[in-house]
């Protein structure tokens, strides 16, 4: 983990965080329409500091996940559990961007035809990731 800093495109929300260098990519229906058609890059992040909290603009996305933008300029900024904090933030937020790799690819059978899976990195199904899902949400439940 390496200390990173990063923002929105217009800067209202602006955040400190040890960030890893593994990135997923996750290619669901959800995701790459948030996006505008690529995959959710997400970087994983321990210990965040993030200031524009009032900017947030936060959307249930489903029965556990959030989403959230920056509500000045629109940025994807971060997915998440309900009532957790972020584990991830959108990659392409921070400021410096050398030695990031996608390891692991999410919902590879909605991955678009004409974007090529990343070498090396780990793929999982839709049905795989409901899966670790259902076994995760049992853990909190008990």
């Amino acid at each position: 983990m390496v200390q990173r800093t990063g923002q929105c495109l217009c800067g209202a929300v602006t955040f400190k965080a040890d960030v890893s260098g593994r990135v997923q990519a996750c290619h669901c229906v959800q995701c790459q329409r948030w996006t505008g058609g690529g995959p959710y890059y997400a970087v994983e992040v321990e210990h965040l500091e993030m200031s524009g909290a009032e900017r947030l603009r936060a959307y249930h996305a489903s029965a556990w996940g959030e989403r959230a933008v920056c509500a000045t300029c629109g940025s994807t900024l971060y997915w998440k559990m309900q009532g957790k904090p972020p584990r991830t933030l959108a990659a392409g937020l921070l400021d410096d961007q050398t030695g990031l790799r996608v390891t692991e690819e999410i919902f590879v059978d909605y991955r678009p035809d004409w974007l090529p899976a990343f070498k090396g990195a780990s793929q999982s199904t839709e049905a795989q990731e409901l899966a670790k899902l259902e076994e995760y949400m049992a853990g909190q439940s008990e």
